[in-house]
């Protein structure tokens, strides 16, 4: 693949986005899910296309923003595509859009098991704040996780 951008997802990327949920989560979101993020004013559901042709979407991030915070409720990598920075690639331009617009906190939830995430999202400065419990449908916790925007000087790359 040559280079990759973000855009807006569109109806005709779910079928691609529904591959690499499948793929990457025990309890994948559907295509109705899916479609109703890209009605809410304030969803914003993005894919990494190739530059190229911007038919291959190697990835995408589903988040809220409003005002009190961004949520991140979605995001996944094509198994072909890990490695290479394109979940960070997404992540930063949650963070950045939330710096930009002065919304005060980024927050997420993800699995305890997903230690790759985790590992992630430390390096980009969230951190713990505390577990829910049987949070996921198959009884397994949630660790919550903040990043405060004040705490960045500026948009990161």
């Amino acid at each position: 693949m040559s280079t990759v951008s973000l855009r807006p997802a569109t109806p005709d990327d779910v079928a691609q986005m529904l591959q690499i949920e499948k793929m990457s989560y025990p309890e994948p979101w559907n295509s109705t899910q899916f479609l109703e993020e890209m009605n809410k004013s304030y969803s914003r559901v993005l894919v990494l296309t190739d530059d190229e042709t911007d038919e291959f979407v190697a990835g995408y991030i589903v988040y809220w923003v409003q005002v009190e915070g961004v949520s991140l409720h979605n995001v996944a990598v094509d198994v072909k595509w890990r490695g290479l920075g394109f979940a960070k690639k997404m992540l930063h331009a949650m963070i950045n859009e939330a710096v930009r617009d002065e919304i005060p906190k980024v927050i997420l939830e993800v699995r305890v098991s997903n230690t790759g995430a985790i590992h992630l999202y430390q390096q980009l400065g969230f951190i713990k704040t505390h577990e829910r419990q049987k949070f996921y449908k198959d009884g397994e916790a949630a660790l919550v996780m903040e990043l405060k925007t004040s705490d960045l000087s500026t948009t990161i790359q």
